[in-house]
């Protein structure tokens, strides 16, 4: 009974609601006008948030899917992901990232294969320097990435108008160690080859998935030496435009590579080459802001000028390696990096021991 008034009565009202609506339009149009602006942004911002919050989480699952695929299909390859770079000619630029990183990969990794997976999210490039905070959340949802993915290496970055590219790797820390963001950057026109680029990122993908120089003494010299070989030829003949900070990874895994070699019974011109960019190195650093980096390359220094100085029996270049010994360890003491403090140790005791040999026969030195 009660629906049937309703329903009888819902015409009269709609036309009172109606002829209301028309009589107010006409004495207050400003307001109506702006009343129904109002309700329109309204619902066009919710739909653009609605809109937005579908895409993303449609694009979230399409992440989370790609990542389950990639983790049940882990083997032995090396795996690195490919997010988008952005920037006009990125596409293309990132299609010969890929090729070069799998060409030349096993180069740096005892022939080790490597597999590059277009992976579509996007991670900002930041710089560290300038928001440090922006920078650690960056380097965390890449970790995340690796972790869904079970991926050894993630790359990412952008390229300017005037060609300059920025990339950024991500690998897997080392127990106990914050997770680091690595810098390239170079010049690129769209339609160029990389050239000796390719060798630049190959390497830094091969350090972080598969680390050889950071122990350079766990391998036999002759497989270090095809590593250290090609990372002689980027070193002394860098690619144009190279960022410094690929650069100084470039020289400290070289030298490091070097000074190996020839302390194991390698040619002498190893050494020289080792001291040599170790010095390029060092030029470079700031013993107030990295003491624990400066310290570990004046070891290096003390220990290729330790070694030349036993085998051409050179006094000069053996207190030489003691004094830079002594530095080292005086800059070693105050950081935690004990290792590199106690090579340094046993390295100085060496050279102090060698050099009073020489002194106690009554050595005739070189001039």
């Amino acid at each position: 009974m009660q629906l049937s008034f309703l329903a009888a009565g819902w015409p009269e009202f709609s036309r009172d609601i109606s002829r209301q609506a028309l009589d107010a339009f006409f004495q207050y149009p400003h307001i109506v006008a702006g009343a129904v602006s109002i309700g329109l942004s309204a619902f066009a911002v919710g739909f653009f948030w609605l809109a937005r919050g579908a895409a993303h989480a449609s694009s979230r699952a399409g992440v989370l899917m790609k990542a389950q695929q990639l983790k049940r299909t882990r083997d032995h390859h090396a795996r690195i992901l490919l997010a988008p770079i952005q920037g006009f000619g990125a596409g293309a630029l990132r299609q010969e990232i890929a090729e070069g990183i799998e060409r030349r990969f096993g180069v740096f990794a005892f022939q080790a294969p490597a597999q590059v997976e277009m992976f579509p999210v996007s991670l900002q490039t930041v710089l560290p320097a300038a928001d440090a905070d922006r920078a650690r959340k960056v380097a965390m949802e890449g970790m995340s990435l690796l972790e869904m993915a079970a991926a050894d290496v993630v790359i990412w970055g952008r390229r300017s108008l005037n060609g300059k590219v920025q990339l950024r790797l991500l690998g897997i820390p080392a127990f106990g160690r914050l997770p680091e963001v690595h810098e390239i950057s170079f010049q690129w026109r769209n339609g160029e080859a990389l050239g000796e680029i390719d060798d630049v990122i190959a390497y830094a993908c091969a350090r972080r998935a598969r680390p050889v120089l950071n122990r350079p003494q766990d391998y036999k010299p002759e497989k270090l030496q095809v590593i250290v070989d090609a990372l002689d030829r980027i070193v002394n003949r860098p690619p144009a435009g190279l960022g410094d900070g690929a650069m100084m990874e470039l020289l400290d895994d070289y030298a490091r590579g070097a000074l190996s070699l020839g302390e194991r019974g390698g040619h002498v011109s190893w050494l020289e080459r080792s001291l040599e960019a170790r010095e390029r190195f060092v030029q470079r650093i700031d013993r107030q802001s990295d003491p624990g980096a400066w310290g570990a390359a004046q070891q290096e220094v003390g220990r290729a000028l330790a070694a030349l100085g036993e085998r051409d029996a050179d006094r000069a270049k053996l207190e030489d390696a003691v004094k830079r010994l002594r530095m080292s360890l005086d800059s070693l003491r105050a950081t935690d990096t004990l290792q590199a403090a106690e090579v340094a140790m046993r390295a100085l005791a060496r050279a102090e021991q060698t050099l009073a040999q020489r002194k106690k026969v009554g050595l005739r030195w070189p001039a």
